[in-house]
Parts: C-alpha cells; sequence; structure tokens
C-alpha cells in the first residue's frame, strides 16, 4: 500500500537580494573593465584621464561593498539545489567554481585599494562626492615596492577574472546546450518555490 503523497516545496532560485547584487556587479565589472581598459590606452588628455580614474576608484569601493554583501548573503540564505541532471563530478567544479570567483572578485578591489594606497601620488579616494573619503591602508603610504607588486596583482587579477568569466557563462551555455539545464532561472525573479510530489 503506497503512502500518501506529500507536497514539498523546492527553491528554484537564490534569495532576490543575491539576484540583485549578482546583476548589479555583473554591470559593474563590464564598467570597470571598460573604463580600467579605456583610462590606460585612449588618446585623452591627463584632466580626462584623472576624472575617470577618480570614477574607477570610487566604482571600485562599491564594487567591493558589492561583492562582501553578495558573500554575506549567500552565507546567510539558502542555495537552490544543483539540477537532478548534475553529476556529482559537476556539483564540485560547480562549487570550486564559484569559490574561485569569489576570491578573484575580492582580490581586484582589493589589490586597487593597496595599489592607490601605496602610490606615490598619495591622491585621495572619494566615492563620488566630496564628503564621501575612503582610508587608505595605512603603513604602505608612497611604497613603490608595494604599489609594483599591488599593480601586478591587479593586471593578473583581471586577466584571471576575465577567464573565469568566460568559463563561467560557457559553462551556463553548455549545460543548456548538452543537457536542456537552464541554470539562468536560478539567478533569474521567478517562482521561487515549486509543488512536487514524491511516494514514500
Amino acid at each position: 500500500m503506497q503512502s500518501p503523497t506529500k507536497l514539498v516545496h523546492k527553491q528554484m532560485r537564490y534569495h532576490s537580494l543575491s539576484i540583485l547584487l549578482h546583476w548589479t556587479i555583473a554591470l559593474g565589472l563590464v564598467f570597470m573593465f571598460a573604463s580600467g581598459l579605456y583610462m590606460l590606452n585612449a588618446d585623452i588628455s591627463k584632466a580626462q584621464q584623472y576624472k575617470l580614474f577618480q570614477i574607477h576608484k570610487a566604482s571600485g569601493v562599491v564594487m567591493l561593498w558589492a561583492v562582501l554583501l553578495r558573500i554575506c548573503v549567500r552565507w546567510f540564505t539558502k542555495a537552490p539545489e544543483f539540477p537532478e541532471k548534475f553529476s556529482a563530478a559537476d556539483k564540485k567544479k560547480a562549487g570550486i567554481g564559484h569559490i574561485v570567483l569569489y576570491i578573484a572578485l575580492l582580490i581586484m578591489p582589493l589589490s586597487g585599494w593597496l595599489m592607490v594606497s601605496s602610490s606615490s601620488f598619495g591622491l585621495p579616494t572619494f566615492v563620488f562626492v566630496d564628503w564621501i573619503k575612503w582610508p587608505h591602508i595605512p603603513g604602505v603610504a608612497r611604497n613603490k615596492t608595494i604599489e609594483t607588486i599591488a599593480n601586478n596583482i591587479h593586471w593578473i587579477g583581471a586577466i584571471s577574472l576575465f577567464i573565469l568569466i568566460i568559463g563561467h557563462i560557457s559553462a551556463v551555455i553548455w549545460h543548456k546546450k548538452a543537457h536542456e539545464i537552464s541554470l539562468l532561472s536560478r539567478i533569474w525573479w521567478s517562482s521561487q518555490k515549486q509543488k512536487n510530489t514524491e511516494e514514500n
């Protein structure tokens, strides 16, 4: 004799704040990559370069807080379960991939902060308005060695992060094409729970 069926609520997507932060950070990364390359390679005046540099720094501070908040929300909220078609290896690779991505997202603003703090110019960082001043890291002011190391980390981090993002997007596309798994719905504002029946 079969036991009565029961309804099980299965979480289908990330928390709404996680989704908002995910796409905010994604858009922020597009701006950070574009502005970083443009301000160093474009044929613009020193005044324009300085202004863009200040915007890039301020945006980096916002990105740092957004990433930290994203990690906190991820830590304190329940993530959706992996699709049933995922193998154990798929789940392991996805978990490691997300951790490495978070690390890279932290390294970028932190190395930029260290680079600015140790710069020989000693320019202050204002977060878009003159009355919000972001402090420098103490003890590294005008330290050329630390500035060089931070600059190298920032560039290597940027290249690594770009590769990770390409891999992240490619995995979503590959699972959709190969396994008909829509991972994008997990990180968008669709219905959070669906009713499934299971037999005991």
